[in-house]
């Protein structure tokens, strides 16, 4: 009779054991502990109860496995190569062209002329010159066809000073200082032979 009865209960206790393995997670402590109070008592609780624990065993397994995956796996964000930079080109700032030189005045002209002879010469050729042509660049001799400040004849002779003979009074200066130093040595000199001569030339 307490066979029977006790072989009853070790059933009952491994139904109950199947039954709370199939709705809660069991522990690997409390299997033990069923075990040590099952398997003692009877041959059918000990199957089961090692059914149950081959169960569990391959749970944890697959868990473990599970997790491992997981623990090795690389989130696609990261995984994502970020895109490289490419750097923007910049654009290079060109340098201006630099400002053509403006072209020297009649002023200018005159200052020249007085830094390379001096005053006391500057006086001649300013006379000189202001009879000739009136320090004008563009004056030209309706008859002769003498050119622009020291009326050059012809005018080209004043291209060996400059291409811009035409349109610089520097240029023209240039020019008729080292015709009068050439022919006549001094502004003075050239003046005065001006004076002598009728109708006035030089």
């Amino acid at each position: 009779m307490l066979n029977t009865i006790a072989s009853i209960t070790t059933a009952a206790l491994a139904v109950l054991v199947a039954a709370l393995m199939l709705t809660a997670p069991a522990t690997a402590r409390s299997l033990a502990a069923v075990t040590s109070t099952t398997t003692d008592a009877s041959p059918i609780a000990s199957l089961i109860v090692s059914r149950v624990d081959e169960t569990f065993g391959e749970r944890a397994v697959t868990v473990s496995r599970s997790l491992g995956a997981d623990r090795g796996s690389t989130p696609a964000a990261q995984s994502v190569a970020a895109p490289a930079a490419t750097a923007e080109p910049v654009a290079l700032a060109s340098a201006p062209a630099p400002a053509p030189a403006p072209t020297p005045s009649v002023d200018d002209a005159r200052s020249y002329a007085l830094a390379q002879i001096g005053a006391a010469q500057f006086s001649c050729l300013d006379a000189l010159w202001q009879h000739e042509s009136d320090w004008d660049p563009t004056a030209e001799n309706p008859s002769s066809g003498a050119f622009g400040i020291a009326q050059a004849l012809p005018a080209a002779k004043m291209a060996s000073a400059g291409h811009d003979w035409k349109s610089n009074p520097l240029t023209q200066v240039k020019w008729g200082l080292d015709y009068i130093v050439g022919r006549y040595g001094t502004a003075c000199n050239a003046w005065s032979f001006w004076l002598r001569h009728y109708p006035h030339w030089y």
